[in-house]
C-alpha cells in the first residue's frame, strides 16, 4: 500500500524479532490531498508504499544495528534462495560467459546489485537520522 506522511518516516520496532521500515520514499513539494481536503494548504508529502496499510514494510531485524536493517531491507525484495540462485548463476557465468542464458544472469544480477545498493543506502540514512 502506499502512504503519504507530513514529516520523514524511517524505521521503529515493530516486535522482538522485527522492525517496520518505510521503504522507495518519494517527496512530493506542494501536495494537497485530494478526497476532502480542498481548503488544505499545499504541503511536503512524504510517501512510502509497502505492504503495510501505513506504507511500511516488515523486516526481520531483532537489532536496529546496520548490518540488520541491510539485511532486512534485501530479504524483503529476495528470499535467501533466491540470492543463492543469482550468486549461483554469476558463477556459472565465470565458468562459461557464452551461456543460453547469460543475458538474463546479467540484468538478474544488475537488479539485484542496485536493490542492495538501495539497502545499504537506506540503512545508512535510517541509522544517520535517528542518532
Amino acid at each position: 500500500m502506499k502512504a503519504y506522511y507530513k514529516t520523514p518516516k524511517t524505521m521503529l520496532q515493530y516486535d522482538i524479532e522485527h522492525l517496520i521500515v518505510y521503504l522507495n520514499e518519494e517527496v512530493v513539494e506542494n501536495y494537497v490531498p485530494e478526497e476532502g481536503n480542498e481548503n488544505q494548504d499545499p504541503f511536503t508529502a512524504y510517501f512510502y508504499e509497502g505492504p503495510e496499510k501505513d506504507g511500511g514494510t516488515i523486516i526481520e531485524a531483532a537489532e536496529s544495528d546496520r548490518d540488520s536493517i541491510i539485511n532486512g531491507i534485501i530479504r524483503s525484495k529476495y528470499s535467501r534462495t533466491e540470492e543463492d540462485a543469482i550468486k549461483t548463476h554469476q558463477i556459472m557465468l565465470l565458468l562459461d560467459s557464452n551461456i543460453a542464458e547469460s543475458a538474463n544472469y546479467k540484468k538478474e544480477w544488475s537488479d539485484f546489485q542496485t536493490w542492495r545498493d538501495y539497502a545499504i543506502q537506506t540503512a545508512d540514512d535510517f541509522i544517520n537520522k535517528t542518532e
